[in-house]
């Protein structure tokens, strides 16, 4: 298959999803500039809320994300399959975290 072939696949794949990918674009940068134009950075102080609903989705994502694709746990059998489970759960995790940490931020800030 050629790459335009499997830039097409891909396409057609993401097609349906294209309005969540944008609900979820905007859920992380309207926290993100709204904060910016506070005095947020990454290594600023978040809250108590950006410490732990981030691990706190994780955790949940190892559950959810076979059941959210019509799976269960046993399903999880090779070492493949662990890898893209353990992947999509820190990736939830990491994105709760770019969400949570600035509007933490925004809430606890010194004023």
């Amino acid at each position: 298959m050629t790459l335009i072939g499997t830039l097409t696949v891909v396409w057609y794949s993401v097609l349906p999803w294209l309005w969540l990918l944008a609900i979820l674009a905007v859920i992380l940068l309207v926290p993100q500039i709204v904060a910016r134009m506070q005095g947020y950075g990454f290594k600023k102080t978040g809250g108590m809320g950006s410490r732990f609903l981030p691990p706190l989705f994780f955790l949940l994502a190892l559950f959810f994300v076979p059941w959210h694709t019509d799976s269960s746990i046993a399903y999880v059998n090779t070492w493949v399959d662990w890898l893209n489970l353990i992947g999509a759960s820190l990736a939830i995790g990491v994105y709760s975290w770019l969400v949570f940490h600035p509007i933490c931020y925004l809430r606890n800030r010194p004023r």
